[in-house]
């Protein structure tokens, strides 16, 4: 069941928040909490409970803060790190995996603005603030190709828009979203912090795709909302380094991909040695049937090769962001859009195929495993991979570089 109630923003975030230190411990907090979080994934999707005591579990261990940079008190992980973050939440909950992506894409883009605001958000999101997402429209326009109002006024700017895909902003103690125009000549992108606290901004809670159904990725309402120029800064194109947002995104999903995929992989097996009955003509037990294993053989081929290809991408990013570019960032841009496709290949085919080996009885509601199908075909589809494969392509045939925008 779907609410459409409307909500009031999330409450800021309690104190006394843990701060992580170091990689290894980003990875142990993770693995410890998505152990709980997967005890009830199946009847939170069923029932649709929003995961809000996860996520506040996940940000009084410190799990928000993990991007932060050293000089301002946090552990400045690795791309890799943040790989193994969302690939190990994603198999417990994709929802949960889901929920926090934007808050990574957009941490490092504070680094770029002034002294003062980089104090200043670092410090709240060390102490738990989150960052949501509301900057796509329900439209038929193209991506980035807005119809929100945006004014310069005295101090900052107005807004006044209706946004939707909203992801974490439930969630959130800030919302961001972006805006593209041209000033002295030069098309530029921003990204504005929205207070979630603040006046003029409505949240409704009414995502209700098939799959990833608790990501919160509903509607944002803003009306003559104020923006200081303080919580405003410049996006960082593609090239720039290793800390774009086009990266972090492309990173992040593949991660998540590759999470569902681990989860359908282990679920699958467990179902196949614990409910199937052998089929038949098979004189032994299902599991052992020469036509289900050679098909988990081809099924541990495509999680592993993603798996390692994602751990390429990260340490392509990695090498990005400690010897910045244009060639180190192009690599890297190579390399995830790589890990996009084979981690959502991966994911999709799994979640299908191995179906086939069962039979009808695996598709019964108490066992839960639609729910990998839905998600995985769901989150497949947040930018199309065709495009990607389109560029791919015309990289290595023609020797043509995507344009500016890209989704590559």
């Amino acid at each position: 069941m779907v609410s459409h109630l409307k909500v009031v923003a999330s409450a800021p975030a309690k104190p006394s928040v843990h701060i992580i230190s170091s990689d290894a411990e980003a990875i142990d907090v993770v693995e410890r909490l998505a152990a709980s979080f997967r005890t009830n994934a199946i009847a939170r999707d069923q029932k649709r409970i929003l995961p809000r005591e996860e996520i506040e579990a996940l940000t009084q261990a410190g799990v928000f803060g993990i991007a932060v940079p050293k000089e301002h008190g946090g552990a400045d992980v690795s791309a890799a790190t943040v790989a193994k973050v969302f690939r190990i939440l994603s198999a417990a909950d994709p929802s949960i995996g889901q929920i926090p992506q934007n808050h990574f894409c957009w941490v490092p883009t504070v680094a770029k603005g002034t002294a003062e605001q980089a104090a200043f958000f670092f410090k709240r999101f060390l102490a738990g603030d989150r960052i949501g997402n509301a900057h796509s429209e329900d439209t038929k326009r193209r991506p980035n190709d807005y119809v929100h109002d945006l004014r310069k006024v005295e101090g900052g700017w107005r807004i006044t828009g209706r946004k939707y895909y909203s992801t974490g902003a439930l969630f959130a103690q800030w919302i961001p979203f972006t805006a593209h125009f041209d000033k002295d000549g030069r098309h530029e992108a921003f990204i504005y912090f929205v207070d979630a606290a603040g006046s003029g901004i409505e949240l409704i809670d009414d995502w209700d795709g098939m799959g990833q159904r608790l990501t919160a990725s509903g509607t944002t309402i803003f009306t003559d909302v104020f923006v200081p120029d303080h919580h405003v800064f410049p996006m960082l194109p593609p090239g720039a380094d290793g800390r774009s947002y086009s990266l972090n995104a492309g990173l992040i999903h593949a991660a998540i991909d590759l999470g569902i995929a681990d989860e359908v992989l282990a679920d699958a097996a467990h179902y196949i040695r614990e409910n199937n009955r052998p089929w038949t003509g098979n004189p032994n037990a299902h599991w052992e049937e020469p036509f289900v294993v050679r098909e988990f053989g081809k099924f541990g081929v495509k999680v592993r090769t993603a798996a390692l290809v994602l751990e390429a991408a990260a340490g392509k990013i990695d090498h990005a962001r400690a010897h910045p570019s244009e060639q180190a960032v192009w690599e890297a841009r190579l390399a995830v859009a790589d890990a996009r496709l084979l981690c959502s290949e991966a994911a999709t085919h799994i979640a299908d195929q191995f179906f086939l080996l069962t039979g009808a009885r695996a598709t019964l509601g108490k066992y839960g495993l639609d729910r990998h199908w839905r998600n995985a075909r769901t989150h497949s589809l947040h930018d199309p991979l065709r495009w990607k494969e389109f560029h791919l392509g015309n990289y290595y045939l023609n020797g043509q570089l995507p344009p500016p925008g890209s989704y590559l």
